[in-house]
């Protein structure tokens, strides 16, 4: 079985050589999942974790080997004033392929089950990667629930039908009268904020599938606080709104990112629009007009990425005619925490103190 050492962390302390040492980790199991990538570059990492709010309460439990090998880790992050699901754990666990099956998971959920204890959290949530078929069986083992079925799905722009594009751009102010579309580069304008913070919350309309959560919330302060952080590792984002004409309600919203480090990849965020205005195709007209900006803006992009729930169809739709197909496939669970503790219970593991 091996001989294993746990240490806790606060990553707000962290030196860069410890941020190194962790990358070092989170590179090996990117390199296992998703082998067309780069890996994170250590000053990406750094700037990353220098540009977390302070108010964030994070702790972090790495393992470690006899030979001083990170071999694994998990942890939570939680914010204390912004906090939607207050129920809720989130979190994982993962280990270096070569040191599996050995207890280092079950002894890291062990950790992850007493912070959730600690935090007060009756309900655990993880994911699950497609490409790490360990996980799955980890997750069933000890009684987790699969809640929600999601893709990573990808359009090579090499195959894009660049004139149903240009169909959908021309058809966009015919079909969808009275609306027009804007955007903008970068963080939000001070003047767009507040329509910004109600427009987005059309993303609460997403499928669940089973997943139990309550409906997200975002204030001006951590839209400004994520920026700050994607704007310090490089990252490039593009924004565009619909929005109606006669009476200036905004009525969806498109944003894109780019990370540096990955010059041929653009990933989608949020797509969505408001059920009041749908049936335009205002969702074709903002995805078409994005994707024909970063075919001339951005002509080293090969492929868009972007995340859905298996279950949205109307995205799903959309996204099938523009080419896109599922790439990486992954799955939300749930256990209770008191189940997983009493599973931990049943393997002679007691929760270590946190």
């Amino acid at each position: 079985m091996g001989n294993y050492t746990y240490t806790l962390h606060n990553p707000a302390d962290f030196t860069d050589d410890d941020i190194a040492v962790g990358l070092t980790l989170g590179n090996a199991i990117q390199l296992e999942a998703v082998p067309e990538d780069p890996p994170t570059p250590l000053e990406q990492a750094i700037a990353s974790n220098r540009a977390v709010p302070a108010r964030m309460r994070r702790t972090r439990v790495r393992a470690w080997a006899d030979d001083g090998t990170l071999v694994g880790s998990t942890g939570v992050g939680i914010d204390p004033e912004h906090d939607d699901n207050p129920d809720i754990l989130a979190g994982a666990v993962q280990v270096l392929a070569a040191h599996r099956r050995n207890g280092v998971g079950t002894q890291l959920l062990a950790y992850l089950v007493a912070l959730a204890k600690r935090e007060g959290r009756p309900r655990i949530v993880s994911e699950t990667n497609g490409r790490l078929p360990s996980g799955e069986p980890f997750c069933e083992a000890m009684g987790a629930e699969k809640k929600q079925w999601t893709h990573v799905n990808h359009l090579v722009l090499e195959s894009l039908d660049r004139a149903l594009m240009e169909k959908w751009v021309a058809e966009g102010p015919v079909r969808a009268e009275g609306y027009e579309i804007f955007g903008w580069d970068g963080p939000v304008p001070e003047e767009h904020m507040a329509d910004y913070l109600d427009a987005v919350l059309v993303m609460n309309t997403a499928p669940r599938d089973d997943l139990a959560l309550n409906d997200f919330t975002l204030t001006a302060e951590q839209v400004r606080e994520g920026e700050k952080q994607a704007l310090a590792v490089g990252y490039d984002m593009w924004q565009l709104i619909a929005r109606r004409t006669s009476d200036g309600a905004w009525a969806g919203i498109h944003d894109v990112m780019f990370d540096p480090n990955e010059p041929e990849v653009c990933w989608v965020g949020a797509t969505g629009v408001r059920p009041e205005h749908r049936g335009h195709a205002l969702g074709k007209w903002l995805k078409a007009t994005m994707t024909l900006r970063v075919l001339k803006d951005k002509p080293n992009v090969k492929v868009i990425r972007t995340g859905n729930a298996d279950s949205n169809d109307a995205m799903l739709g959309i996204n099938k005619e523009m080419g896109y197909v599922p790439w990486i496939s992954s799955t939300t669970w749930e256990i209770a925490t008191d189940a997983a503790e009493k599973w931990l219970a049943s393997k002679g593991l007691d929760l270590p103190t946190v």
